[in-house]
């Protein structure tokens, strides 16, 4: 799916609003800790996001697996190699290489 500039620019302006009311509500409801949660959650969806993107999905498709898939497989994994190393460099460490398997896939798929 090729986006124009308009296009990108109406989605990039409903994506900051729809962060910005999500941000607003966790803060009102929770205080700061619902603000991390909510962050949090948006980052470990980002490598499962990118990863997707190299696949033929629809725009939704990508968002509910890359959620699902964030809030599943990223925590087991780092959960797994916290045994070996500290819980939060575990957790750079996944994310990272995530990350890195996104863009290999992307090269390799072209």
């Amino acid at each position: 799916m090729k986006l124009k500039s308009t296009e990108f620019k109406d989605f990039a302006i409903l994506l900051s609003v729809s962060l910005l009311i999500i941000l607003s509500f966790s803060f009102f409801f929770f205080g700061i800790a619902g603000v991390r949660v909510a962050l949090g959650i948006v980052l470990v969806t980002v490598p499962f996001y990118l990863i997707l993107n190299n696949f033929e999905l629809e725009e939704g498709e990508k968002v509910v697996f890359s959620v699902l898939l964030g809030l599943t497989i990223l925590p087991s994994f780092a959960y797994l190699l916290g045994f070996l190393i500290s819980f939060r460099l575990s957790m750079a460490v996944i994310f990272t290489i995530l990350v890195i398997a996104s863009f290999l896939i992307k090269k390799f798929r072209k």
